[in-house]
């Protein structure tokens, strides 16, 4: 029998107030979240990087709290991509990168994934160019443009692509569409469509690392119509030896792994060979419950 094929799926953050007692146990320390994290995903989106990094303690603790096959997914520090717009950033980009040297080292780096503005248009494109030319090329890169210019269909759009698929990085795909699909039903709904923007999706991979950021509503129901669309694109790019990494994201934190485990059950009905997927602290409690219910008839 083959060995079951895998892919990178986790969150935003491994850490949430609102996961003890339901993803985490109720008695795991603060200090303790990402050991429990990675028992059930295999990939995280380093965001905390875009504000400050790291001391090299905090890296070596991070890979000693993670197994074999756990991937890091540095967001490149605000210093660079939005202070000095990847203009004379090279202090910055060599502290960055002595960031993910120590990740790659203990084998726990993926891509790393560069944010741009939400102003920074085509207009900057040999600017984006000779930044990304400039990074060394024995890391993994993914490239998430915001503004619209960047998906026109034509010329700044294929010039994008071409310069990435030459460098061979990838383009984040971010998809916000379930987040806007219906009026927000609470407030962190509300707040999350007035923060995050509504850019163009694009379905195909230009590199050997698809890298999908999925935001989704809080109502798991709510989202099961993007899973099916996405679930056969994921697959497909599994079936063509590419290494997706898939993020998922919700306006309250608290369901994001609920929204990860949704979308690997949609993708393992496609795809048998994939792994299950990790339980849950509250999976056991409400296996007791039920049994305990059927015990009364």
């Amino acid at each position: 029998m083959p060995a079951p094929v895998s892919y990178h799926i986790g969150c935003p953050v491994w850490t949430c107030r609102d996961w003890l007692g339901s993803v985490f146990d109720r008695n795991v320390e603060p200090n303790e979240s990402l050991r429990e994290y990675a028992k059930i995903f295999n990939t995280v989106e380093a965001n905390s990087v875009f504000y400050a990094i790291p001391p090299s303690s905090n890296l070596e603790r991070w890979m000693a709290e993670t197994g074999p096959g756990f991937q890091f997914c540095p967001k490149f520090p605000k210093a660079i991509s939005h202070e000095r717009r990847l203009v004379d950033a090279k202090e910055e980009t060599n502290s960055f990168l002595k960031v993910l040297e120590v990740l790659d080292h203990g084998e726990r780096l993926g891509p790393s994934f560069l944010q741009l503005p939400p102003s920074f248009n085509s207009n900057s494109f040999k600017v984006l160019e000779s930044y990304l030319e400039s990074l060394p090329s024995n890391f993994q890169y993914a490239v998430e443009p915001r503004h619209v210019t960047w998906y026109d269909k034509s010329e700044n759009e294929q010039m994008l692509d071409d310069l990435l698929q030459r460098l061979g990085m990838d383009k984040v795909i971010f998809d916000s569409r379930p987040l806007f699909a219906s009026e927000p039903a609470d407030e962190d709904e509300v707040a999350a469509q007035s923060r995050k923007p509504q850019t163009p999706v694009r379905k195909s991979a230009l590199g050997q690392h698809p890298f999908l950021r999925l935001v989704g509503k809080n109502d798991p129901s709510s989202n099961q119509p993007w899973l099916k669309e996405w679930a056969p694109i994921i697959n497909k790019w599994i079936l063509d030896g590419k290494k997706p990494f898939i993020f998922t994201h919700c306006p309250n934190e608290a369901n994001a792994p609920y929204f990860a485990r949704a979308l690997h059950e949609q993708l393992k009905k496609l795809n048998p060979l994939l792994e299950p997927f990790s339980t849950f602290a509250n999976d056991s409690k409400k296996a007791v419950e039920n049994q305990e219910q059927l015990d009364l008839f």
